[in-house]
């Protein structure tokens, strides 16, 4: 790593994604111009949150003002009808008779209706700064002309045209806030607007109350639409100048600040702008059951806004109140209103998930209200006022309203349309709204008040409806495994529905070229078994059968007895074989009765496979003894016996019509026996040796079956159809982590080395399985295996090459030493790059310092650095790369293809390999803390801060998108990214006491939380071949956390739902590694075990790791996530409680946090008790925690 790449600062970085996405058809016609900005920038993509919230602010006050006041200036035109009527207007033009009155209000919103849609498509059409400015400047107009009116007809015609004319300005400015902000940023950037329908009230009536007072040649309120008409015919004509239309044309940015202004809004997914009307957007918003009810929500809830802006200052009026007075007595309507509507979208925006909630609490507001005026006497006019200045409650909900119609739609069309149709809505509410407040009814106005009651209920349960409805189809949604997947939807301009990434499929093999004979073996085993005998019956030589069945029989046999059968036919020694935990069962002399056979293997003869070809054959071997557990005396105590179930798939050839089985007789006499196994003594850096039963049983299986692996021919697999096929997968899941092979050189070195093309056909059928006929991994790796022993392939390079591909097969777990290891061919890599010095940067000039060699180097030795320090943490192997002897630079972007795609691989790599790195020095820190333990480690205090820095550093688009409770903008790659890291978090947060099972403190149980988040992510989207073997050990960590977390209560439930997905991705992985059979076999043991084997141990304070000292309490472990917050999970949102209060958290639960202080502090030091099964001393581990 360069000096310049170490010493970088610790930012929040972002950065935009152009990966292009695959498998939905995109509108490349019409394409939305954010791409066009997006395209011709050539500066940094990548930006800090400082720069982001700078120019947030900017954008605030440059659009904010000019929205509030061109509608504040709407509502006050409108509105002013109410306020006229006070002062002649009803009188002048003949509207006492009748309704006329309230028709003239309701007419209003019949234009508002109309001219809704049109103003939409001219604003989409056209530059929208014109059309709001020309809309606004023509309704100055009309409004000024009222003055002209002679009677009901020409008010009625005025009223109808300046509701067109007003209609789309709401609609425009919905899509404007839509256009700049985030989408958690919108609901309280439209509330700000639309709370000054509210504050406006505030000064109307203090200026028309001044126009009251004059007495002049004409009425009073003709004035008012002077004033009124030729302020708005100004501000129209400014509008053209001030208004922003969006951030593509938006004035007043440079360069820079318009490609933040455009990348950031991708996380919207719904489109900039885009100029096109796109007919089938609109008819999936009319097939959509959620518009329609927020279509009535809006329509119901708006039947109150009649006596709200028609009527108040008369109903005022009707309590005796003067003219004047009730026009001043408005005001703290207006406050109130204002206030609420800004209110609502700030707890929109500050709690997630509560809108429908705020739109039915809103809506009980106004049920109240209306109660009171219904009901309530004329004398009480007090509590008549109240009523009426908490009427406007709607208003709040309305406020919301706009923000989630507007959140839970995508595509430019479909917004612009469903934002209209909420208008409609609304205008339709206004509409009728009046015409329920009849002249004869006044100056109480029952009936009225009676529709606003029933209104506004029916309005509030619709909105919880809709929060059903919308619950119903996430779940429908997830459950189909379709989930929503917004990569790409900004510059495709998709909408919600088609915007969301289909589930994958799994491939299957072609089984008429799958000639591979299936054994599956079922162990029925306890956890404390007794000697087995080692020898093991041939099967015989001369049968050839596709299927057959094998069958332990147990019986009991003890020290000192006879030979068991077997041994003395076959006259040999019979031995016992200690227990798994290295402790020889003893067994009573008068338990000899109980049988003198031994273990046996016997061949049944039934051709079950060529019967039943479509089930497996089963291989049974049941060990059926009594366990003495330690520290339960002598006496054998019965255990049930636990079944685990293990699958092997192995490969046959297409063998002469002679060929046999041939399995040749094992002896246990040899006295290296069991030394292979590769996890005795080691420090259990990576907790594995927690799973030490299941690791000991499949070092067993592996010796049973390791003679049935047989080798079939295999045709080219560089044939054409597979070789593209193959190339396809590597490049779409292996480049990331492996970046050795070239686009541009691929072909030409396929076609010239056959041990590189098996290599590769190895890998791509492992991960995607081709679906016609091929060989498959097994056989491509015994060809590729082979040509490298053998030096079939001339160029070194190639060699290496392809070996790091060996990586993806992997047919034996690592419980013991062989030659198909991922650690075994790593080191193989790793000395050969030495001997080639790749590990230094060569001399100027030299062969290998050219550009494609340079790049070649980089990239090979930086994937198996990274390789070996995972495994070293992971599987306790010793770090055998020196960093004091490398020279080699990190890897370049110019070390990718330029396009981006390859770009944010080659991101993606290089944060994976400063990842490993520190990774590394974590296993160098534990391991040296067992070798010196009178020496204090250092990891704790520099490696905490490393890997803060570590994901503090990530770009935008490399950060893990788990912030609420759906993931939105899924990337694959990014969520494998991440799962290292949390395993590392949950390494170091791991306490290591004796004899218990290590403790999780609740750093690890929340990382183990985001771990099984980010396992149910990939496994929701049905498809997790990609994952690499070393997942299994990121699965059995987690659990080692969340099993704990399952017994608080807090984080029972959460906890439980993670252990079933990691189980269940566990299963998956067994489709593919073998170690996964040990850690879900480890699951079943662990998670059987019952509350009543621990014991108490309340009292017991021992520091994490073994360490005598004191937890260091000045580091905060909530900088490990910021990818977390409250909302990403319930034991997210309970262990990040201590943010509400600016908390700092330390490894140990916050003594400030009430929950842990009186529940989880306590828990610790007995929440799982020791498990009688496991017994490990870490004792010596000398380290401090976090």
């Amino acid at each position: 790593m360069s000096d310049s790449e170490k010493g970088a600062a610790i930012n929040h970085r972002e950065e935009a994604d152009m990966t292009p996405k695959q498998g939905v058809e995109v509108d490349t016609v019409h394409q939305d111009e954010a791409m066009k900005v997006l395209e011709a920038y050539g500066g940094d993509e990548a930006w800090t949150e400082a720069e982001e919230k700078k120019l947030r602010r900017k954008i605030d006050w440059k659009l904010m003002p000019v929205l509030c006041a061109t509608y504040g200036l709407q509502y006050y035109d409108k509105a002013m009808l109410s306020q006229a009527a006070l002062f002649g207007l009803r009188e002048d033009l003949g509207l006492l008779t009748g309704d006329r009155y309230a028709m003239s209000a309701a007419i209003f919103y019949l234009g508002f209706i109309i001219g809704a849609y049109p103003a939409m498509m001219l604003a989409q059409r056209y530059p929208i700064e014109r059309v709001a400015s020309g809309i606004v400047t023509i309704w100055g107009i009309c409004l000024i002309l009222t003055v002209v009116c002679k009677d009901y007809k020409t008010l009625y015609t005025q009223r109808f045209f300046l509701g067109l004319l007003e209609s789309g300005i709401s609609p425009m400015f919905m899509m404007i806030v839509g256009s700049f902000y985030k989408k958690n940023e919108q609901a309280m950037r439209m509330g700000i607007w639309y709370s000054c329908t509210g504050y406006v009230s505030i000064i109307s009536p203090i200026i028309n109350y001044g126009f009251g007072q004059i007495n002049g040649g004409v009425s009073s309120w003709r004035y008012m639409y002077y004033f009124s008409g030729a302020l708005t015919i100004v501000w129209g004509i400014i509008l053209v100048f001030v208004l922003p239309p969006d951030p593509v044309r938006a004035k007043g940015f440079n360069e820079r600040e318009r490609y933040i202004l455009v990348a950031r809004l991708k996380t919207n997914n719904s489109g900039v702008r885009n100029t096109h009307l796109k007919v089938a957007q609109i008819w999936e918003l009319l097939l959509d059951p959620k518009f329609w009810i927020v279509f009535s929500i809006a329509f119901l809830s708006m039947i109150a806004n009649a006596p709200i802006s028609t009527f108040v200052p008369i109903i005022i009026h009707g309590f005796g109140f003067s003219t004047l007075n009730s026009l001043l007595l408005m005001m703290p309507c207006g406050a109130y209103a204002g206030t609420l509507q800004l209110l609502f979208p700030y707890l929109a925006y500050k709690y997630r998930n509560n809108r429908s909630y705020l739109v039915f609490i809103a809506q009980m507001g106004t049920v109240l209200a209306a109660l009171l005026l219904w009901l309530l006497p004329l004398s009480a006019t007090g509590a008549l006022l109240f009523a009426v200045y908490i009427l406007p409650s709607v208003g709040g909900g309305y406020a919301v309203l706009m923000g989630l119609q507007i959140a839970n739609t995508a595509g430019y069309t479909k917004r612009s349309v469903a934002s209209s149709g909420l208008y409609i809505g609304y205008c339709l509410g206004n509409f009728v709204g009046p015409l329920c407040f009849k002249k004869g009814d006044a100056p109480r106005f029952e009936p009225g008040f009676i529709v606003v009651v029933v209104t506004s209920i029916i309005a509030g349960l619709l909105a919880l409806v809709y929060r059903v409805l919308c619950m119903w189809s996430n779940s429908k949604r997830d459950k189909s495994g379709t989930t929503e997947g917004f990569d790409h939807a900004y510059e495709d301009d998709l909408t919600d529905k088609k915007n969301s990434s289909a589930i994958g499929s799994t491939s299957v093999h072609d089984s008429r070229n799958e000639s591979a004979l299936k054994l599956f073996v079922s162990f029925v085993i306890q956890r404390r078994s007794s000697a087995i005998c080692r020898s093991v019956s041939p099967l015989a030589s001369g049968v050839d059968v596709p299927g057959f069945e094998l069958t332990v029989r147990k019986s009991r046999t003890s020290q000192g007895q006879a030979k068991c059968s077997n041994c003395d036919n076959q006259d040999q020694d019979c031995h016992l074989r200690p227990s798994r935990r290295g402790k020889q069962r003893r067994r009573a002399s008068t338990q000899a009765e109980c049988g003198t056979e031994c273990d046996t293997i016997v061949a049944a003869g039934e051709d079950v496979g060529e019967n039943n070809p479509e089930q497996p054959n089963a291989t049974e071997i049941d060990f059926d003894d009594n366990v003495i557990d330690p520290g339960m005396g002598d006496t054998p105590a019965p255990v049930h016996a636990t079944p685990i179930h293990v699958a092997f798939n192995i490969p046959t050839a297409e063998r002469a019509p002679d060929a046999a089985v041939n399995h040749p007789t094992k002896s246990s006499t040899s006295p290296t026996e069991g030394a292979g196994r590769s996890h005795a003594g080691d420090v259990d850096t990576g907790f594995l040796q927690i799973y030490g039963p299941e690791n000991q049983l499949e070092a067993e299986q592996q010796e049973l079956v390791a003679n049935l692996e047989l080798r079939n021919p295999a045709s080219d697999p560089r044939q054409q159809e597979l070789q593209q096929s193959f190339s396809e997968t590597y490049f779409e899941y292996c480049y990331p982590w492996c970046p050795v092979l070239d686009h541009d050189t691929l072909d030409s070195e396929l076609a010239r080395s056959p041990m590189l093309a098996n290599a590769l056909a190895l890998a791509a059928s492992h991960i995607q399985p081709p679906l016609i006929p091929h060989q498959g991994p097994a056989a491509y790796y015994d060809k590729a295996r082979m040509m490298f022993y053998m030096d079939e392939e001339p160029d070194i390079l190639t060699s290496l090459k392809a070996v790091s591909l060996f990586y993806w097969w992997a047919p034996r777990s690592p419980s013991t030493a062989h030659r198909h290891a991922s650690w075994w061919w790593t080191s193989v890599i790793i000395r050969h790059a030495q001997q080639m010095n790749i590990h230094r940067e060569p001399k100027q000039g030299s062969v290998a310092s050219s550009a494609l060699h340079l790049s070649l180097r980089r990239r090979l030795w930086w994937t198996v650095f990274a390789r070996e320090r995972l495994t070293s943490l992971c599987q306790s192997k010793p770090c055998i790369i020196c960093p004091e002897d490398m020279t080699i630079q990190e890897v370049q972007p110019s070390d990718f293809p330029s396009d981006p795609t390859s770009q944010k691989k080659g991101r993606i790599f290089k944060y994976w390999v400063r990842l490993s790195g520190i990774m590394g020095k974590v296993s160098k820190a534990l391991s040296k803390s067992v070798d010196s333990p009178s020496e204090t480690a250092t990891f704790p205090t520099e490696l905490r801060q490393e890997l803060v820095a570590w994901v503090q550093s990530l770009p935008a688009d490399l950060q893990l998108p788990i912030g609420s409770s759906r993931t939105e903008g899924f990337d694959r790659d990014v969520h494998q990214l991440h799962l290292p890291y949390l395993t590392t978090i949950i390494v170091m947060h791991l306490q290591r006491t004796t004899p218990d099972l290590p403790q999780a403190l609740p750093p690890a149980i929340l990382a183990a939380s985001c771990i099984a988040r980010i396992l149910r992510d990939i496994l929701s989207r049905g498809n997790a071949r990609f994952l690499m073997a070393i997942t299994c050990w990121y699965c059995g960590t987690a659990f080692i956390a969340l099993l704990q977390a399952s017994r608080i209560k807090q984080f029972s439930q959460e906890a439980e739902e993670g252990l079933d997905i990691l189980d269940q991705a566990v299963g998956q992985l067994q489709q593919m590694w073998a170690s996964a059979n040990v850690i879900r076999q480890g699951f079943e043991r662990l998670r059987a075990l019952p509350r009543s084997m621990m014991h108490a141990g309340k009292g017991r304070s021992t520091a994490p790791n073994g360490s005598s000292d004191a937890p260091s309490n000045d580091f905060d472990w909530k900088l490990l996530f910021p990818f977390v917050t409250r909302s990403t999970s319930r034991i997210a949102d309970c262990l990040l409680a201590d943010d509400e209060f600016g908390t700092t958290a330390t490894a140990l639960p916050s003594p400030e946090n009430a929950v842990f202080h009186e529940d989880l502090l306590n828990r610790y030091h007995d929440l799982l008790e020791p498990f009688v099964d496991y017994n490990f001393d870490f004792s010596n581990i000398n380290l401090d925690i976090l």
